[in-house]
């Protein structure tokens, strides 16, 4: 199997992507492994165009996540790697260069997307007090401010939209979904990554908002955050039905492409216990071409 072509196929349901993950599983491990052991792994990496050393810092514990780890000297990590393969291979299906926006713009993923799409519009949740469009001063930089469950942007004004690991960090996933099908033009798409946990079949809400008051079921749990050093709260662990609820928030085409690429450093998160094990999944969906 050529695993390095994986982000170009598109899985429309758990089975048929659970049997190739089963089938690369032993690769995997192996792979991982060694990356684990040695601390670092060779190989190309798209966002710099460089063939390097990718560092894989270790934790206390004995392993760190290796999609967030995997590190190029450019900035990028595994999970950028794995996502910028599927934007390539979206953008190089679409028939022009579309009207873009990612709720995105501190990161170093932000340079190679703005390579790509010269017109890309970026932005960050910078905090309740501003409202979706307002510009904020944060580092030095003036950035834009959008909620994704709330946006500025008109309806029907966009032809990609994109988000990577943000969804499990909005209390209501469904809005930010129904938005981002709302501000697409009809046949637009949408291209995101959140860590998905491929033994849940329903996904677990940890923390919810009840009339503006946080509440949470499970323990509080974060993630880094690029304007936040406290980190950004999980509210939701997503599992085999998001799926369907990206199909549930007007999509049609609905695919998970698995990114897994070891030449350029894409590995699952290697997590050793099987609730918090991901695969470096990325979902690209359609807004249907009738939609209004």
């Amino acid at each position: 199997m050529q695993v390095a072509d994986e982000s170009r196929r598109g899985f429309d349901g758990m089975s048929s992507l659970q049997a190739v993950m089963d089938a690369l599983s032993p690769v995997a491990l192996m792979l991982e492994k060694q990356a684990f052991d040695q601390g670092r792994a060779f190989g190309y990496c798209r966002g710099c165009g460089i063939w390097s050393w990718f560092v894989q810092p270790l934790e206390a514990e004995g392993w760190a996540n290796l999609s967030e780890g995997m590190l190029c000297a450019c900035g990028l990590n595994g999970r950028m790697r794995g996502v910028l393969a599927v934007v390539d291979d979206v953008l190089a299906r679409m028939d022009a260069v579309p009207e873009a926006a990612v709720f995105e713009r501190l990161t170093p993923m932000f340079g190679p997307l703005l390579r790509r799409l010269p017109g890309i519009t970026g932005s960050e949740f910078l905090g309740t007090q501003y409202r979706s469009g307002d510009m904020v001063e944060h580092g030095g930089l003036q950035v834009r401010h959008e909620s994704m469950d709330d946006t500025s942007y008109a309806s029907g004004s966009l032809g990609l939209v994109m988000h990577f690991d943000v969804l499990e960090h909005v209390p209501d996933p469904m809005a930010a979904l129904r938005e981002c099908h709302r501000i697409l033009v009809p046949g637009g798409r949408l291209v995101f990554s959140t860590p998905f946990y491929e033994e849940l079949a329903i996904s677990i809400r940890r923390a919810w908002l009840r009339d503006g008051v946080l509440v949470h079921d499970l323990p509080a749990a974060y993630h880094g955050n690029p304007v936040d050093e406290e980190g950004a709260l999980v509210f939701t662990q997503f599992g085999q039905d998001l799926f369907d609820m990206v199909a549930a928030a007007g999509f049609c085409g609905v695919e998970a492409r698995l990114a897994f690429n070891p030449v350029e450093g894409v590995l699952t998160n290697g997590c050793p216990y099987p609730d918090g094990h991901a695969w470096p999944v990325v979902f690209v969906a359609t807004k249907p071409a009738a939609s209004a």
